[in-house]
């Protein structure tokens, strides 16, 4: 995360605070990554998201072990 520091001020604020947003978001994903890895748990990082995990015809798992959905 520190080498996207220096691009958090951007000419333009709605990109600034855009891009904060991302960084900060990031920065709680791995805080919870760390801390589910801290309890034993495996923690993967999926490249393009749920979206991608769906479109590649993995598995989707809804609560209750039901078939799921992305929407």
């Amino acid at each position: 995360m520190s080498g996207r520091a220096g691009r958090l001020f951007p000419q333009r604020p709605k990109a600034s605070a855009e891009q904060a947003s991302q960084l900060m978001r990031q920065g709680a994903i791995l805080l919870a990554a760390k801390m589910l890895a801290r309890q034993g748990r495996e923690v993967a990082s999926l490249s393009g998201g749920i979206h991608a995990w769906a479109r590649a015809g993995l598995p989707v798992v809804a609560a209750g072990g039901r078939p799921g959905r992305v929407a």
